[in-house]
């Protein structure tokens, strides 16, 4: 059962614009000891009020959102917690399922950033850390509460860079069909070093005639890229525009497209 005092504390963190927040701040703010902190916060999490994103990390779940979990109802805030004071973005095949790009949605919780948690879960969502340079992290991104998303053309060029990682040119060609106009795409794939993925998105984009293709225009190339990474079969090809080496025939992708 929580207390005036408890919630008067989760009142004054939501008055300064906080979504999540430490023990450390709790035993500040309460001068309580330490198992009179855990006391208090395991109240907090057994209404519902709060989620134990880290070690020492809570996010405040969002009104009305009581009984859910609080990394998919306001993910930002989640990620933020995990995060705090590591450059970082929220990318990938869940930046694609958050734009509304994804016919099946995503489970684990993509997030890019030098920073390597210890932790391998977000609220019940599973963790997936891509370690990325500080430099570019942030390129491409959008807010998403407290935190930081990639746009669809980030989360394009995320998910075509490493398509080991996000099941192959499958789940590129399913978010490239319900794609809406991605202008600067080419500008932010040289930003961000991902032109290999760029020509990926452009070879998919063409050979399936999907609208977003009108949008992209092929960059000079010396040496084929793979479209994502699989041994080349007999009905494999080159697509000689992009330079892009295809390992399976372009129908494979077209079925996708179409289911």
């Amino acid at each position: 059962m929580t207390s005036p005092r408890d919630l008067r504390f989760l009142d004054q963190l939501a008055g300064e614009g906080r979504t999540a927040f430490t023990t450390a701040l709790v035993r500040q703010t309460f001068g309580l000891s330490p198992q009179a902190t855990s006391n208090l916060l395991n109240r907090l999490l057994e209404v519902g009020l709060v989620d134990r994103v880290a070690s020492g990390r809570y996010a405040i779940r969002p009104l009305g959102s009581l009984g859910t979990a609080a990394a998919w109802d306001d993910l930002g805030s989640a990620v933020a917690a995990m995060f705090s004071g590591h450059p970082h973005r929220v990318g990938y095949l869940t930046a694609l399922d958050y734009h509304g790009l994804l016919v099946r949605p995503a489970r684990a919780v993509d997030v890019a950033s030098p920073y390597w948690p210890h932790k391998k879960n977000l609220g019940a969502r599973p963790l997936r850390a891509i370690y990325e340079d500080e430099r570019t992290v942030g390129l491409g991104t959008e807010p998403l509460g407290p935190s930081r998303v990639a746009t669809v053309q980030r989360a394009l060029l995320d998910i075509a860079s490493k398509p080991r990682l996000t099941a192959g040119a499958y789940r590129l060609a399913e978010a490239l069909a319900a794609a809406p106009r991605v202008p600067e795409l080419g500008e932010l794939a040289q930003a961000v070093g991902a032109v290999p993925g760029f020509r990926r998105i452009g070879s998919v984009a063409s050979t399936l005639s999907l609208p977003v293709a009108g949008d992209l225009r092929p960059p000079p190339w010396k040496s084929l890229v793979e479209l994502d990474r699989q041994t080349r079969t007999e009905q494999g090809w080159v697509d000689t525009t992009w330079g892009v080496a295809w390992p399976y025939p372009a129908s494979e992708l077209e079925a996708v497209v179409a289911a």
